[in-house]
């Protein structure tokens, strides 16, 4: 039977590397250490913001669905006015609009747009009565200063 051992052959000696060939292996291995890190810095900074979003989009849908079930115990409140008012016979034009403004606040919050019969909300009343007293009184106190034309001179 032949032999199974195989002589060897003669390996080619490696030939040393110069010593800057050493030092520019070494930078690389430190720049893809580097980049590795950087790499993973930024792989654990989206996952963070990734769960930031998350948990943000779910305190939105929490919130909504909060303001959707106050609005449906709005609107059920309303409905219950309007019957009292029909059978009072009384303040119906005042439930009707409550009921408008609460059903047009649920079907917004429902589609995200507010209906085309919705009633126009109000203007939030302004600070504005008093520089309008401050204006009567500067009128005030000017025509007293300016001399009247009717009077005899």
């Amino acid at each position: 039977m032949p032999s199974r051992h195989r002589p060897k052959s003669p390996k080619p000696s490696s030939p040393a590397r110069p010593a800057a060939q050493v030092e520019t292996d070494v930078e690389r291995f430190a720049a893809a250490l580097k980049e590795s890190a950087s790499a993973d810095r930024a792989a654990r900074e989206r996952e963070r913001e990734e769960r930031a979003e998350v948990a943000r989009k779910a305190d939105e849908a929490a919130a909504h669905e909060k303001a959707l079930l106050a609005a449906g115990r709005e609107l059920k409140r309303a409905v219950e006015a309007v019957r009292q008012a029909k059978q009072m016979g009384k303040g119906r034009a005042a439930a009707d609009d409550a009921w408008k403004v609460a059903k047009a606040h649920l079907i917004e919050l429902e589609t995200g747009v507010a209906p085309s019969w919705a009633p126009k909300a109000a203007p939030e009343p302004e600070d504005d009565a008093q520089p309008a007293e401050d204006a009567t009184e500067v009128t005030d106190v000017a025509a007293q200063d300016v001399p009247s034309e009717s009077a005899p001179g």
